[in-house]
């Protein structure tokens, strides 16, 4: 038998501070970190800001980094004075590997990882969220957008249910909900819906607009860093991707694979809070052979990341504050399901062959497991893991 109830997991459980879910392995700047981090049009404008010609330079996910020896730098693959990084959050990571005095990050998606310190790296298979140099600056560069227009408004449009799962977190810790940042990304993702619908198959503008909306999404988890990956589409998401490694199947783009998981989410939480059908409690020991059989991830580390079973009390507690607060959250949900069908339209049509190729992207069979087993892959404060704790989520293991 495995133990569950090692002290590890309790004091990583979700509804707690989140910054126990950051490591204090990383690598921080030695200089001053900016209050803001600055944004410009173009990585070499970036860069003279950043330091002066002469300085060395950590190029991470640039074809050729000529632009950056003919501008007067000088190129190293170590620490260098200035990192900067073109890509994703996996060039993101790999910038910050090295010791650096200032970073810059290129995102030719992942815009809502630009701007805080914050980011998601892999501990071997599993993800994890850790603390290190906040961006010196953040590039948008339209000329990196037209390729990944789908995955860029997924991105912007996850942050609806990022908002829903903080508030609901919020909620069960009997802290303030923060309605106003409810508002602002809601407002956010319903007019960025709309204008693309405007401008549809003219990509040119409607890039120009997802970079406007993803300058406003960078700013937003600037202020406020807990939203980033913080809704059950992104822990589902991120198990997929696990059983797709596992199984060495292709995957989407992270903002495609939450957009399509997304609406199942908040049709699973609108189901649960319509029904107080009581549910046997999870069975730790089951789902932990379930990742190591699905994920094909080291049992050990499948002990260390899977939550603990909420006490009693505890458990009690949470019910009566979801119960509390039934009819706000599923007035939230309403409305959040209203954006997302419009999003999805929108969606689809942000691809060349109008959504065709999303048919075969995600496996729906694959969906139920992956819902079922993500919050002991990647932990936050979300419903999805408090499902966890009510058991609802037992049956879809197979």
């Amino acid at each position: 038998m495995y133990n569950v109830r090692m002290k590890h997991n309790f004091d990583t459980l979700p509804f707690n501070d989140d910054s126990q879910c950051l490591s204090d392995d990383v690598h921080t700047s030695d200089a001053e970190t900016p209050t803001q981090t600055a944004f410009f049009d173009s990585a070499l404008e970036a860069l003279n800001a950043a330091a002066p010609m002469g300085s060395t330079v950590r190029a991470v996910g640039f074809d050729h980094a000529d632009m950056f020896l003919r501008a007067g730098y000088r190129v190293l693959e170590g620490e260098a004075d200035v990192a900067i990084a073109r890509g994703g959050e996996r060039e993101f990571d790999e910038a910050r590997k090295f010791p650096c005095k200032k970073l810059i990050l290129v995102p030719t998606h992942a815009y809502a990882a630009v701007a805080t310190p914050r980011y998601r790296t892999q501990d071997k298979s599993f993800a994890v969220m850790r603390e290190g140099a906040k961006p010196f600056a953040a590039v948008f560069d339209k000329t990196d957008v037209h390729s990944n227009l789908a995955s860029l408004f997924g991105e912007i449009a996850a942050l609806d249910l990022a908002a829903f799962d903080v508030t609901f977190g919020a909620r069960m810790r009997g802290e303030r909900a923060d309605r106003e940042l409810t508002q602002e990304i809601a407002a956010l993702v319903s007019g960025l819906t709309a204008e693309l619908k405007q401008l549809e198959k003219d990509r040119a503008s409607q890039a120009n607009a997802l970079i406007a909306a993803g300058k406003k999404t960078a700013r937003i988890i600037e202020r406020r860093p807990e939203l980033l990956h913080a809704s059950g589409a992104s822990q589902a998401a991120e198990a997929l991707r696990m059983l797709y490694a596992a199984e060495d199947r292709a995957i989407g783009m992270r903002g495609e694979t939450e957009m399509l998981i997304a609406p199942y989410i908040t049709d699973f939480y609108i189901k649960s809070l319509t029904s107080n059908k009581p549910e046997f409690p999870p069975d730790n020991n089951k789902r932990i052979d379930s990742i190591c059989e699905y994920f094909g991830v080291d049992v050990r580390r499948a002990c260390v990341y899977t939550t603990a079973i909420y006490p009693p009390i505890k458990m009690r507690l949470f019910e009566y504050r979801r119960d509390e607060f039934r009819a706000e959250l599923l007035r939230m949900l309403s409305e959040l399901n209203s954006r997302q069908s419009a999003a999805w339209h929108v969606f689809k049509r942000l691809y060349h062959d109008d959504g065709y190729g999303l048919k075969t992207l995600v496996d729906k069979t694959d969906i139920g497991l992956c819902v079922a087993l993500a919050p002991d892959v990647f932990a936050v404060d979300s419903m999805l893991s408090f499902l966890k704790q009510t058991g609802r989520l037992e049956k879809y293991i197979v």
